[in-house]
């Protein structure tokens, strides 16, 4: 008898214990002048995953009728460690693919002065260039994990807030906390029909893809060849800027 309630405590105590530590974030994220979504992260201390939904929301009310969510995968680590990342992409006519990408730590630049309230957390100013892009964030201790939505992390806290500097589109703000979650998470979900890749390879295929599908797009009599120009946040790499 004494055992079987040891046992029991025990295992009520995990369960609050896990959902203590359960965190849960909402974002919405601008994607661009006309486009949103939402990213759901959650982290339970070690492990972390964001869910991008796979419904675009337009300004004008409509949806995209492309139902594919995209999920980013990484672990706690240190702040001075680079983070593994594991997140799905897909192209047309390509296919699904399961990337891996080590992301350097990011040198961030902190602002003890600058401070915000965000949905009643006392927030701090940072900014850093992330791959190419400028981009001012605003971090919280009082969730103290260093996560993000996206790649983004290194903050001694839960960053809440983070946009590309100087435009109105790129960016993430929470809309939604729960430091209490009790919702069941996969953190090790399963892509097996996935291709699965390094972050290089898959930048290279996709670069070409945009590149070609430029190329074919030029206006009739040009002759010139379209250089890729990328769109996205992350405009260069660390390879990239090795050869140079």
């Amino acid at each position: 008898m004494i055992k079987s309630l040891s046992i029991f405590f025990i295992s009520i105590c995990g369960i609050l214990y896990s959902q203590i530590n359960r965190v849960h974030i909402k974002y919405l994220n601008v994607r661009s002048p006309i486009a949103n979504v939402y990213e759901d992260l959650y982290t339970d201390g070690l492990n972390v995953i964001s869910k991008q939904d796979g419904n675009i929301m337009f300004n004008d009310g409509e949806k995209s009728k492309i139902k594919k969510d995209f999920y980013f995968i990484s672990k706690l680590n240190s702040l001075e460690q680079n983070r593994d990342f594991f997140y799905t992409q897909y192209l047309e006519n390509v296919g699904d693919f399961f990337i891996h990408d080590k992301v350097p730590v990011i040198a961030w630049s902190i602002d003890k002065k600058s401070t915000k309230k965000i949905l009643g957390y006392e927030c701090i100013k940072a900014t850093t260039t992330f791959r190419g892009s400028p981009m001012t964030a605003y971090f919280t201790k009082e969730i103290p994990f260093s996560i993000g939505p996206f790649k983004f992390y290194g903050l001694p806290g839960a960053i809440l807030d983070i946009r590309v500097d100087g435009k109105n589109y790129d960016l993430w703000k929470a809309i939604k906390i729960d430091i209490n979650d009790s919702t069941p998470i996969d953190f090790n979900p399963k892509f097996d029909d996935f291709t699965k890749i390094q972050v290089k390879d898959y930048i290279q295929i996709k670069d070409e893809k945009a590149t070609s599908f430029m190329n074919n797009a030029q206006v009739a009599g040009s002759t010139g060849k379209v250089m890729n120009i990328r769109f996205d946040v992350e405009k260069s790499f660390e390879w990239e800027e090795a050869v140079k």
